[in-house]
């Protein structure tokens, strides 16, 4: 034994050392690093003195001015008043303004008839409606999971709501963010009201795409994926940094580290998604009860359907199993517990062999089941339309794992864990602070000296008023962002939304106000200049000698062919809508189950012509119009939409069921007034003024062409789209038939699509 003892020693004095724990340590952030110019305090500039001070209206012009004369070139003219009217209504309210509101305009010559109009839009509730729009972008807003099963998010319509009714009421914005990253924790002691809006602003960081079936995903890969999310969300809406690239790596080219980037996860380690109950148990019962009743009558429905199906269905499958390879049928006859291990193989491979689809079997039905099954999916259908949504709830997050620890990922997988981490700030932007909550984090990004959430958030306003970003590159200040045009005007934005100062004559706005900021800028000189040719010392405009031209968005062109045709449901809030869709729509989309029961219409036909916001926005079904006016796919935060220009964009607006509908639409409005009276009309509604004479008389042939064509149609006693019941007594269809088409051309034009 002697002996023995000494070995052993030897033994484990050469085996290896045990293996540390895996470490982690961040890389030290460069002095050039630091230096970079979105991580430097915002700084208060004086206004530049410039030459033509008269130009200047608002301080925002010292800045571009001053800029333009050093370059030597000369701001374009102030666009005139029906320019001003339109370009200003369609960025506040994404409508077009009225014949009326026009006029009204027009004839307005006190001195601050431009003020007035835009603080009339600034409180009209169209504005939060417009500018939700753009937020919604940002944070990747959609009301389906995404990926395969796409299944839809019932309650998360009141999260748009919410993003509506804050932008309307001009919420701070430190205060519209802290609800939105910690809005949970805000909601203890408060009351009922406050406290559910406060649950339902943390729907943002459930806006983006998320895994409902695993599949060969395990909880530890679903989880990461969920808080992924969040982070991302946080970095792109409210830091402007790309701060998922630091996800699996440090960053490559800003001081953002794998450990940064856990710290801040940290932050949301031990929240977890949550539908927080909104209903009264009065509510609920009701509600109960009346889908109770509903199922009731679609039951025997549902079994009178199922009988015409079972026959037909067991027949083809019967055809399909005598169809099948000996060897998968000798494999079926052997009962299942009693089967080799290949031929329980051969059996799970004559599953999809013998699936039966429900076009095959309505192919084999005879044409009288086949109309019988289908009005009894049409009462099916009407049934369902009247079962009410679900009990009110909130579509939240709520910190339900305080236990729960976060590692530092190797390569972003949580299956190579590093070190345990705690949240933390940014280390380039730090405070000494020790934070632990959301509420924390919160409070640091608004914090008036945070060096990012202001000039991010001024940034986004500025580039959709003026088509181009102070920095082009919204969503990334980092290194390799494109750097400001105007970096003294950006930090002038900056410092006024946090301690803002009044115009002559006017209070002092409160701080953090976004209407403050969105007034300096449209009432500026620099917002009302025309849009003259480019300049060839400056022909990309970024220095602001000319207003650019800007297409509407894909809603935004939507939403005015609504307002020109006079069918606008100006309707706010509420559940989503769905409209019919195309029927190639549902060629594309439709993969199981029977597809006229894929996408239940709203069974209110007025609720079809709200405004697109409040169209169901469903991540694997959009709108033929969106998606080719570059509605984004709500995958990723879009800060700046991409602009094509492709053939079908003009199809689906000229040849579109939409607009061949709201034209239509129009054509009944204008069938009361002579033809010269309905084509001025037309433009007015359209485009806010009267057709040019060239306009007229190139309307007036098309009309009498139109007409000629429609008139032989009715001859032929063939139809031409128009309910002829609804036209007035002594109007001519073949007539209304051509102007309808007229109101399509002109819904074709680059003047109504565009913000002039």
């Amino acid at each position: 034994m002697s002996r023995l003892v000494p070995f052993a020693a030897l033994l484990v004095a050469l085996a290896p050392a045990h293996a540390a724990d895996p470490q982690y340590e961040d890389p030290d952030i460069t002095p050039a690093e630091k230096a970079h110019w979105a991580f430097k305090p915002v700084v208060r500039h004086a206004l530049p003195k410039v030459k033509a001070v008269g130009w200047v209206r608002t301080p925002v012009d010292a800045f571009v001015l001053a800029k333009l004369e050093a370059a030597g070139v000369a701001p374009a003219r102030e666009a005139d008043r029906l320019t001003l009217v339109r370009r200003v209504t369609l960025d506040l309210t994404g409508l077009p303004p009225t014949p009326k509101e026009v006029a009204a305009f027009v004839a307005d010559d006190t001195p601050d008839a431009y003020a007035k109009l835009v603080d009339r839009l600034l409180a009209s509730p169209r504005y939060g409606e417009r500018w939700a729009t753009h937020w919604l972008d940002v944070v990747r807003f959609a009301e389906s999971n995404g990926y395969e099963a796409d299944g839809e998010r019932p309650h998360a319509w009141r999260y748009r709501d919410y993003v509506i009714r804050s932008l309307n009421a001009d919420k701070p914005y430190d205060v519209f963010l802290t609800e939105q990253l910690a809005g949970d924790e805000l909601a203890a002691g408060k009351d009922a009201r406050e406290a559910a809006d406060l649950w339902v602003a943390t729907g943002m960081h459930r806006c983006g795409p998320v895994h409902m079936v695993g599949g060969n995903l395990d909880a530890d890969v679903l989880r990461q994926e969920l808080l992924t999310e969040m982070v991302n969300g946080v970095g792109s809406a409210f830091l402007g940094l790309t701060l998922g690239c630091a996800r699996c790596h440090d960053h490559k080219f800003d001081p953002l580290s794998l450990g940064d980037y856990y710290r801040i996860q940290a932050f949301f380690g031990t929240t977890k998604y949550t539908d927080v109950d909104l209903a009264t148990p009065e509510e609920k019962a009701d509600r109960k009860a009346k889908a109770a009743a509903l199922d009731k009558l679609t039951a025997p429905l549902k079994k009178q359907v199922a009988d015409l199906d079972a026959p037909v269905r067991a027949k083809i499958a019967e055809q399909k199993k005598a169809a099948l390879e000996p060897r998968y049928k000798d494999a079926l006859a052997v009962p299942a517990d009693k089967r080799t291990a290949e031929q329980k193989k051969l059996a799970g491979e004559t599953g999809p062999l013998l699936k039966v689809t429900w076009d095959e079997v309505l192919d084999a039905m005879s044409p009288a089941d086949r109309a019988t099954r289908a009005a009894l999916r049409e009462q099916i259908h009407a049934i369902a339309a009247q079962i009410p949504p679900p009990a009110a709830a909130a579509w939240a997050i709520k910190t339900e794992l305080p236990d729960a620890k976060t590692h530092v990922l190797k390569r972003g997988s949580p299956k190579s864990k590093l070190d345990v981490v705690h949240p933390a700030y940014l280390r380039v932007v730090a405070t000494p602070d020790a934070p632990k909550t959301r509420l924390d984090l919160a409070r640091w990004l608004a914090r008036p000296e945070h060096p990012l959430t202001a000039r991010v958030l001024v940034n986004r306003l500025w580039q959709h008023h003026f088509g181009r970003g102070i920095v082009a590159t919204p969503n990334d200040f980092g290194l390799k962002g494109v750097r400001p045009t105007h970096p003294e005007l950006l930090d002038w934005l900056a410092s006024e939304l946090v301690n803002p100062t009044a115009l002559p004559g006017e209070l002092r706005p409160a701080p953090w106000s976004l209407k403050h900021i969105h007034r300096l800028m449209v009432l500026s000189a620099t917002y009302r200049q025309a849009q003259a040719a480019p300049n060839a010392t400056d022909p990309d405009n970024k220095l602001l000698g000319r207003m650019p031209r800007r297409r509407l968005e894909a809603e935004a062109i939507r939403d005015s062919v609504l307002a020109a045709a006079g069918t606008l449901n100006p309707q706010v809030g509420g559940p989503s809508v769905k409209v019919p869709l195309e029927p190639e729509v549902y060629d594309l989309i439709f993969t199981e189950g029977e597809p006229d029961g894929l996408w239940p219409v709203t069974p209110d036909a007025k609720q079809h012509t709200r405004r697109s916001i409040y169209l169901l926005n469903k991540r694997n079904v959009r709108q033929p119009l969106f998606e080719a006016f570059d509605q984004p796919d709500t995958l990723n935060s879009c800060a700046a939409r991409p602009v094509s220009t492709f053939a079908p964009q003009a199809l689906i607006l000229m040849n579109g069921p939409f607009a061949q509908e709201q034209g239509k639409a129009l054509a009944v409005r204008l069938a009361g007034l002579d033809a010269a009276k309905q084509v001025e009309e037309l433009y007015r509604r359209a485009v806010g003024r009267a057709p040019t004479a060239a306009e007229a008389q190139l309307a007036a042939e098309f009309l009498r062409e139109q007409a000629g064509s429609a008139r032989d149609r009715l001859r032929a006693r063939l139809p031409v789209g128009l309910d002829v019941a609804a036209l007035p007594a002594d109007a001519d269809p073949a007539h209304v038939r051509a102007i309808a088409d007229l109101c399509v051309v002109v819904f074709n034009t680059n003047e109504f699509v565009h913000i002039p």
